[in-house]
């Protein structure tokens, strides 16, 4: 059972992304699985004005995984290079275009892919499915390691137990919405002012005694 400050964060959560959300091309609702699974798998260890800068033009270039099937590896590298990572990246999608005519539609499935860990995995399943399940990376980490310090553990299956504790029914909205918050409040410097958490959160509460 959700404790009431998890509660307040899931819901003034969504309060907040209903102003402040980010649009991005790949987060459109109609976009299919594979459109999401490659932006999700360029967003990793990459800035999402970056994947912005490459994504039409690889999606023009290679719309399905046939394309990506039959396409020559240094084509896929020439795209992919403004992202960094160009021959790792490549050199995996072109190991799962051969192996696989459609994306697989469950998380452990999709995790048995090259390159292709639960983040990726969940993310894809989540905002091109509506599917339920928590989507943990770095940012997603630190906003949850400090609203619930106290809570927190690092382990990480009682860090995604935690998370998916908090997912709501409308998972889609409220993981890019956590995302976003992440990137614009909750940085590696926050702007605990501008948080509408800082009432309960334990990070912001242990500071204040500091200062």
């Amino acid at each position: 059972m959700s404790s009431e400050p998890e509660r307040r964060f899931r819901t003034e959560l969504l309060e907040w992304g209903e102003e402040n959300r980010r649009e991005y091309s790949w987060r459109e609702p109609d976009r299919t699985l594979y459109e999401v699974f490659v932006a999700e798998f360029f967003l990793t260890q990459t800035p999402a004005d970056n994947v912005g800068a490459v994504y039409p033009r690889f999606l023009e270039l290679f719309p399905t995984l046939d394309e990506i099937a039959d396409a020559n590896e240094d084509e896929l590298v020439e795209v992919i290079e403004p992202l960094g990572f160009q021959n790792m990246r490549a050199q995996a999608l072109k190991r799962i275009a051969s192996t696989h005519d459609h994306l697989p539609t469950r998380a452990e499935s999709l995790m048995e892919l090259p390159r292709v860990g639960r983040y990726v995995a969940n993310a894809t399943l989540c905002f091109a499915r509506g599917d339920r399940l928590p989507v943990l990376d770095r940012n997603v980490e630190r906003v949850y390691s400090r609203v619930f310090r106290d809570v927190w553990t690092e382990t990480e299956a009682d860090q995604l137990a935690f998370t998916e504790k908090l997912v709501p029914d409308e998972a889609r909205t409220y993981n890019l919405t956590l995302l976003d918050f992440g990137a614009l409040i909750c940085q590696t410097e926050p702007l605990c002012e501008q948080c509408f958490a800082n009432e309960y959160c334990d990070y912001f509460r242990e500071s204040s005694r500091g200062t």
